[in-house]
């Protein structure tokens, strides 16, 4: 199969599969009790906006920089896990990753192609940009090692759940932090015991001081640096 018929391909599956996903989800019988009628009618043509939208970008710059190798069962069943179960960590990825990582980069098909996620190149060297590696859904800064890979399929596999997760975990982890630093921590620091009064990260971590521990101490983070550094 040619990447020309592999690009069209995925375009046509995107451009159709959210769509249908949305709407089966904007007609279930729970919204009855939960909107107004008049939101409840509405619902179906937001759902095929939204979908039909969504399908029509993603499909096309994952079709141009032709993400999913189609020649292969992974290939296929990455496409189709991330415009079903891991649908909205794709569309947050791509809205967020474009809107966002286009500042940095730019997307490059030689580290996109056949890959299963959007890659953007950073521009330039030694610059911000350069320095970060970031994985939103299937969008992805910097380039890959094995803790970038494992995000997305963090999100592949926990679907729906993950971006609550994540926002779940930063939560507890800045409430820790923030507990330990006004209280006990900032006691042993005073009295010297401590060198700083907040948890301090590993040294391998990508962020270090006082938000460098709160992002560590997340699952999907510990869970990505037990498989690689980035």
């Amino acid at each position: 199969m040619s990447k020309t018929v592999q690009g069209l391909l995925t375009f046509l599956i995107s451009l159709v599969v959210p769509t249908v996903v949305l709407l089966s989800i904007s007609v279930l019988p729970v919204w009855q009790g939960v909107f107004s009628p008049q939101t409840v009618a509405a619902l179906p043509k937001v759902a095929l906006i939204a979908g039909g939208s969504f399908g029509l970008l993603y499909g096309l710059e994952a079709g141009i920089l032709c993400i999913y190798d189609l020649e292969t069962a992974a290939g296929w069943i990455e496409l189709f896990i991330d415009l079903t179960w891991s649908l909205p960590n794709t569309m947050a990825g791509f809205v967020l990753g474009n809107i966002i990582y286009i500042f940095f980069g730019a997307p490059s098909r030689t580290d996109s192609e056949g890959q299963a996620w959007i890659s953007f190149q950073p521009r330039g060297s030694g610059g911000f940009g350069h320095s970060v590696l970031q994985t939103i859904g299937t969008v992805n800064l910097g380039g890959a090692g094995q803790h970038e890979r494992m995000h997305l399929l963090q999100a592949r596999v926990l679907g729906p759940g993950y971006i609550p997760l994540v926002i779940a975990s930063y939560a507890v982890t800045f409430t820790l932090q923030v507990v330990w630093t006004l209280t006990l921590g900032g006691l042993l620091a005073l009295i010297g015991v401590r060198n700083k009064a907040y948890f301090e990260p590993p040294s391998h971590s990508a962020v270090g001081g006082f938000f460098g521990w709160i992002y560590y101490a997340t699952p999907i983070e510990l869970f990505a640096y037990a498989t690689g550094n980035p």
